[in-house]
């Protein structure tokens, strides 16, 4: 929420700063959508397919273990009724850590899958943005609004410079086709 206020005070003051300059001085406002951009140039979509393919294993293993973890669901179910109190609670807790260490491991390859797709798409986001920023430069834009994270409501689509920044991106950074080795545990 905060990141979001700060977003949208830094682009109301940089409209205010352009609009109070010169009247002659013509303000040229472009928008870009990362998102959009990382989602379509070609090293976007092959660093999205190597990682899928790195975190396919766990993926599976994760499967398994909720597999697992649903047959010992139903077998404690079916089982409630003709076991000890002792027999039941023992089960029980045996189920408990068994759902723990699956909600572990889960999260676990959550957060792992988050770091490693924030870390590969960071590079290219910078890229994209020095990019964004000779593209400005050759267009005359004044002020370049990223459409995720400026607040932008409305855009018409003849000021989206994204496009052009997909085109020219894949020219500049050809993908790398994928290895074909067995990705690393």
């Amino acid at each position: 929420m905060l990141a979001r206020l700060l977003s949208i005070f830094t682009l109301v003051f940089a409209l205010s700063f352009a609009f109070a300059g010169s009247a002659f001085a013509q303000t040229k406002i472009a928008t870009v959508d990362f998102q959009k951009a990382l989602d379509n140039v070609s090293e976007g979509t092959a660093a999205k397919a190597r990682l899928e393919g790195m975190f396919a294993e766990k993926k599976v293993a994760l499967d398994k273990m909720r597999s697992q973890l649903e047959a010992q669901q139903k077998d404690l179910e079916k089982q409630s009724v003709i076991l000890s109190d002792a027999a039941k609670k023992q089960k029980e807790e045996e189920f408990y850590q068994a759902q723990m260490q699956f909600q572990q491991a889960y999260q676990r390859s959550e957060g792992d899958m988050q770091q490693a797709y924030m870390g590969a798409m960071e590079t290219l986001i910078e890229k994209m943005k020095k990019l964004s920023q000779t593209i400005a430069t050759e267009k005359g834009f004044t002020i370049v609004i990223e459409v995720n994270e400026g607040g932008v409501i409305y855009a018409s689509p003849t000021i989206d410079m994204t496009p052009e920044l997909i085109t020219r991106y894949n020219a500049a950074n050809p993908a790398k086709a994928p290895s074909s080795t067995t990705p690393k545990k």
